[in-house]
């Protein structure tokens, strides 16, 4: 019986990943939020498939393909949560590199058995990559359809591919039926809570990041929209100069819960992340002083925590991330032209 059960659960996973992965498909107009949504689909679709089809090991023709389905499902699964959950997501040099060399070295485990710990490890730093993510960047997002959820969904998916990861560490495809059940039991759940929310929410989830395509300030209540022109006099009052400034500071500068804020910002403002919201203005007056030539020979650090930065890296990413180039970079082309 429990046999049945645990084929029933993971059928029962496949079947709705799939229905999920055709819904996804149907969406229009395509964006890189539904095609991140089916990424992830497919990277789940294939631990659910794998988990099942460890007997391909015996057949010398079909390993390669249970060799493959564990080596790209892990990256499918993290890159697809990160570009769903994370509006300004950039694959970056190392990330690649670090996906090159983890798939590498799961077909390298039939040259020798020490690739095989690699491979597993690289699965779990994958997983404890994403679980840093979840904890570090969710205060920032404003969308208050996924906030909460993106919180507690990506954080228990990542510690259950990191509690699974290291049990098949240590067994291999022996795992014991009791852990081999709860393991589709939890894979089951997760893909029954995604599918729901997935199912439920639409438009601020699916929507374009940024700005236009979610300003609607006529939604907003009249506390509301008296909380928005609180948060605007306040910005124009050089809050966002407080080092370290949370959606949370602010609330309390304002009075307001936080929840209503975030509804503003997003709805309001039509911003979807709190950090891009808040460097948009440190970096306009960063470029004031930059382009000011009696300012010229101010140190760029100085003009980071004059604008509210705690250190030069953060300021010189988010820099980069709105203007195209580096602070000294464009520092340097404007007296340059002069």
């Amino acid at each position: 019986m429990l046999e049945n059960l645990d084929f029933a659960m993971s059928s029962a996973a496949a079947g709705i990943l799939l229905l999920m992965i055709v819904h996804f498909a149907a969406i229009r107009p395509v964006s890189r939020k539904t095609v991140s949504a089916m990424v992830f689909g497919l990277g789940a679709l294939g631990i659910v498939v794998g988990s099942s089809m460890v007997f391909l090991h015996d057949f010398p023709s079909l390993s390669l393909v249970h060799v493959s389905i564990f080596a790209f499902a892990p990256l499918m699964i993290a890159w697809g949560m990160l570009e769903l959950f994370e509006d300004d997501f950039k694959v970056q040099n190392w990330q690649i590199a670090f996906a090159v060399f983890s798939i590498a070295s799961h077909y390298l485990t039939a040259i020798h058995p020490v690739f095989g710990t690699v491979c597993h490890f690289t699965n779990i730093m994958i997983y404890c990559y994403l679980f840093y993510i979840t904890v570090s960047t969710h205060s920032h997002d404003l969308v208050e359809a996924r906030c909460k959820f993106r919180f507690w969904f990506m954080g228990v998916a990542a510690i259950d591919g990191i509690i699974f990861t290291s049990l098949h560490t240590a067994y291999g495809d022996n795992l014991p039926f009791t852990l081999q059940l709860f393991k589709n039991a939890s894979i089951l759940g997760l893909v029954v809570i995604f599918a729901y929310w997935a199912l439920k929410v639409r438009e601020h989830v699916w929507a374009l990041p940024q700005n236009a395509e979610m300003k609607r300030p006529e939604n907003l209540s009249p506390a509301e929209n008296a909380l928005l022109v609180r948060l605007q006099e306040s910005m124009q009052n050089n809050i966002w100069r407080q080092e370290g400034l949370t959606i949370r500071k602010l609330a309390e500068n304002l009075n307001a819960p936080e929840h209503r804020l975030r509804k503003v910002i997003n709805q309001g403002l039509g911003y979807r992340n709190f950090a891009h919201f808040v460097n948009e203005h440190r970096i306009e007056a960063a470029c004031e002083v930059l382009a000011d030539p009696v300012k010229a020979d101010v140190p760029v650090i100085t003009i980071a925590y004059e604008v509210g930065y705690g250190s030069l890296g953060p300021f010189n990413r988010a820099f980069r991330e709105i203007v195209g180039e580096s602070p000294t970079e464009y520092r340097r082309r404007l007296f340059s032209h002069a």
